[in-house]
């Protein structure tokens, strides 16, 4: 039996990343970049800012649950914010896999009243880039490149075989929006789920909505209780 004093390590969510980055300046670029992303990538891509009632310890103790809960991480060093550093630093203790990026447009630098890279942070290897496209070229290759998304993709090339190619479109559509129903939830009702994506534009029947579920749950990609009442989480 472990001590009572012992602290439960975080369970990693494992297609969470985690995005620490200036939030004034540089956010904005990620939003949009991200809103791209989920389109193509099975990725939660989380970023955490504080809430106009939130005070600063509770953002802390947001930012380090899903930092720790992340199965990745990326920090943008632009300005050198002092924040994005201390994250940093509590990814590197932890292990957590992390990528440094620095964007050199002048107007970021002009933006911003702190040092280009803080010193905490100017001998790690970092990603450079002046546009917003080449921030998106970027995290285009992270995703493809993470774990999940290899899994994700293997998945769907052994359920598609013998399938036409409009078929295979709407069963990676139908499954991306079946994972990202869970982004940054702990536990959402089956029948919701089934629900939203009913009513989605794409008018996914009830019989395929389950089975991509049982299909996305035996391959490990997500979890689903069984039942009346059957939940689905990511782990």
């Amino acid at each position: 039996m472990p001590p009572k004093n012992s602290k439960a390590k975080k369970v990693v969510v494992p297609n969470q990343v985690f995005i620490g980055c200036p939030w004034k300046t540089i956010r904005p670029k990620y939003e949009r970049v991200v809103g791209k992303l989920g389109k193509s990538y099975p990725l939660s891509y989380v970023i955490v800012g504080r809430d106009k009632e939130q005070n600063a310890e509770d953002l802390l103790t947001v930012i380090r649950d899903k930092l720790l809960t992340s199965s990745h991480a990326i920090f943008d060093a632009t300005g050198g914010n002092a924040n994005v550093s201390l994250e940093y630093g509590l990814a590197e203790a932890e292990d957590i896999p992390r990528v440094l990026y620095l964007c050199t447009h002048g107007a970021a630098k002009r933006s911003s009243t702190d040092q280009p890279i803080i010193s905490d942070l100017a001998g790690k290897q970092r990603m450079q880039y002046a546009q917003e496209e080449r921030l998106l070229t970027l995290l285009r290759t992270l995703s493809k490149q993470h774990s999940y998304t290899l899994r994700f993709e293997r998945f769907l090339t052994t359920k598609s075989k013998r399938k036409s190619k409009g078929d295979k479109k709407r069963a990676r559509s139908l499954a991306l929006k079946v994972i990202h129903s869970l982004d940054e939830k702990d536990i959402v009702r089956r029948e919701d789920i089934v629900l939203n994506l009913q009513a989605d534009v794409s008018a996914y029947k009830e019989v395929e909505i389950d089975q991509m579920i049982r299909a996305l749950h035996q391959a490990g990609l997500i979890m689903s209780s069984r039942g009346r009442y059957s939940q689905v989480s990511m782990v």
